[in-house]
């Protein structure tokens, strides 16, 4: 549970209206309403009854109405207790990453940085958490790595991009009758059936590999499943279709990874966060981890 969430809660309940809230806050009504509605997803249930004169608690919001403060307070005991434990400041950190984006740089740099941060509270996030755009405005989360094209993410103020993808690739099925092949065109593929990154409430991948799919004009069929987005690193359904992915060095077992050899198909990994965000360590994480990949490249 959020528990910055959770005190926005209490404000609102006791302000009586969102507008109120927010004006206690310091932030705007639309914000606040975002990170609400997120809360509440995240909760699974619905919180508050809405209508223009009043906000009436559900069940649900009665029974969380009662318990708050005493979770408000508990943690703040908690968190108080561990700095004089450990005579460090703690701090907390979310990263979210979606599907096999995370930069190789990252893991080996995550290793060096929680070391010298003992007190630190890292979160990761997926992309069935929140949509990227809602956790960053809601400050869910700080720090959001995720591949997409050269226009992606404009509107979002901190963009870095960490990683650039020249070709594509696909995994095809050991028996696939170009598996044999290092490289193909895409019209060698027309007619066939691709398994893409499943729904998620964040579906930018799934996006992504539909955009790349039409802008390559063969034509193709999709195998629709439910699988979680572990099975990238398991299995796909085996002579059900192509595993359509570039965003990572991994191959799936069973499958051979074969590149795309048409041009134009350029994407890239971006590293996305809040300049605004008051958390200092997102500031710090990022001045640390660029340097860190520059003395690497």
């Amino acid at each position: 549970m959020d528990i910055d969430r959770l005190k926005e809660f209490l404000v609102i309940c006791e302000a009586g209206s969102f507008k109120n809230a927010a004006d206690l806050l310091g932030i705007s009504p639309s914000v606040l309403s975002t990170r609400f509605n997120v809360f509440e997803n995240s909760l699974g249930t619905k919180l508050l009854n809405r209508n223009n004169h009043a906000i009436i608690p559900t069940e649900s919001g009665k029974i969380l109405l009662s318990n708050a403060p005493d979770i408000v307070s508990s943690w703040e005991t908690i968190k108080s207790n561990m700095k004089m434990s450990h005579g460090t400041v703690v701090n907390t950190l979310t990263i979210q990453l979606c599907a096999q984006t995370m930069p190789s740089e990252l893991g080996p740099f995550m290793d060096k940085y929680c070391r010298s941060h003992p007190g630190l509270f890292l979160d990761l996030y997926d992309e069935n958490t929140c949509t990227i755009r809602d956790g960053l405005l809601t400050r869910q989360t700080d720090i959001v790595f995720v591949p997409g094209r050269k226009d992606d993410f404009l509107d979002i103020k901190g963009r870095e991009i960490i990683s650039h993808y020249d070709h594509l690739s696909v995994h095809l099925p050991f028996d696939h009758r170009y598996s044999a092949c290092s490289s193909i065109n895409f019209a060698d593929l027309s007619g066939e059936t691709f398994i893409l990154y499943p729904h998620m409430i964040e579906d930018h991948i799934r996006n992504l590999q539909l955009q790349l799919l039409d802008q390559s004009g063969i034509t193709y069929n999709l195998y629709n499943n439910r699988c979680s987005p572990v099975y990238y690193d398991l299995l796909v359904p085996i002579g059900m279709g192509i595993e359509f992915w570039n965003w990572s060095d991994m191959t799936t077992p069973n499958t051979v990874k074969v590149t795309i050899k048409d041009p134009g198909y350029d994407t890239y990994c971006y590293m996305l966060y809040d300049p605004d965000n008051p958390n200092p360590m997102v500031k710090e994480f990022i001045q640390l981890f660029l340097a860190y990949r520059k003395d690497r490249l």
